[in-house]
């Protein structure tokens, strides 16, 4: 028995079936010297048993499941499970699992056609997302690099997730609290420290430890991969998932776009300057001007603001149709 169908045949053919009778040329009878050729679907009849499949072998209707078999004479007929397996020797369950891996094979398909779809697109945009988040991650360089200090606190905030910019405020403590911590012999003022807000970080994103630009050259990668030439290989599956996992941080590099954006902006540096000025625990304080951030001891060093490369973000458009309903 044949074990393999034409990619174009596995595009189109529906191997699972609930209506036996829901397909055509089918015969009622095996013709003379006919053997079996390969097993194009199964079918589990969903009317049954107020509606019974015809089999060719026993020719009753009594059947539940059974398959379509295709003849090396050309011909397609109906056979229940059991009286497939005593005439041709294939039962129902290892149709079953043939056609499991030939479904499968059908979705790779499917999916590899949506790729290819959307590949001219990819191919072009890709390399200009690839040249922004180079830019993007030198930006992000740069601020560590100047502002080391001020950066690994910030760094802290982005990853406890609530963007607080918080400082400690020396506050005199209640006179119970006072009575409670006093010596018998102490009557001097005691004071503590409380965290108050003070600002709010904006753009958490731009500490995302993501190599942005290595993720859009994977993706760069990825897409090349998978490939016409490699589409019929046994790894297809891996190659899909490879370039269904660059999606997902194409979509979470344009995230971090935008709170880069949003993080090297007058309105955060000046959030920033105000933070540092009142935080005493801060060696160096900023100062936020209409150009960038410096810092207060020496004006000539600091950050200039510049405005980002613009991002062509229709490229998201692309996954989404990659990932649409059929």
């Amino acid at each position: 028995m044949a074990g393999a169908l034409n990619t174009d045949l596995i595009r189109n053919t529906v191997f699972r079936l609930t209506d036996p009778y829901d397909q055509s040329d089918l015969i009622n009878c095996i013709p003379e010297d006919a053997k079996l050729l390969d097993i194009l679907n199964i079918y589990e009849f969903e009317r049954f048993p107020t509606q019974k499949a015809f089999c060719v072998v026993c020719k009753a209707h009594r059947h539940k499941r059974g398959f379509t078999a295709a003849l090396t004479t050309g011909h397609r007929v109906l056979v229940g499970s059991e009286c497939g397996q005593k005439k041709f020797g294939a039962s129902w369950e290892e149709a079953e699992k043939r056609l499991r891996l030939r479904s499968d094979h059908q979705y790779e398909l499917v999916m590899y056609d949506r790729l290819v779809m959307i590949r001219k697109e990819l191919e072009a945009k890709l390399p200009q997302w690839l040249r922004v988040f180079e830019k993007i991650e030198g930006r992000k360089s740069a601020f560590t690099r100047i502002f080391g200090e001020t950066a690994s606190r910030l760094n802290e905030v982005a990853i406890r997730g609530d963007g607080r910019l918080t400082v400690h405020r020396k506050v005199r403590t209640s006179a119970f609290q006072q009575a409670l911590a006093r010596d018998d012999d102490d009557s001097k003022e005691r004071v503590t420290y409380q965290e108050v807000t003070v600002g709010t970080l904006i753009g958490a994103g731009f500490f995302d430890p993501m190599q942005t630009h290595r993720a859009v050259a994977n993706a760069i990668q990825s897409v090349n991969n998978h490939s016409y030439g490699n589409a019929l290989a046994v790894d297809m599956s891996k190659r899909r998932k490879a370039v269904e996992r660059s999606f997902k941080d194409l979509e979470r590099c344009a995230e971090i776009y935008d709170d880069v954006n949003a993080f090297l902006s007058s309105e955060n540096f000046a959030s920033l300057a105000s933070w540092t000025d009142q935080n005493d625990g801060m060696r160096r304080k900023l100062v936020a001007r209409s150009n960038g951030l410096f810092f207060a001891d020496d004006p000539n060093q600091g950050m200039t603001l510049l405005p980002l490369p613009d991002l062509d973000e229709t490229l998201l458009n692309c996954i989404w149709e990659y990932r649409r309903a059929s």
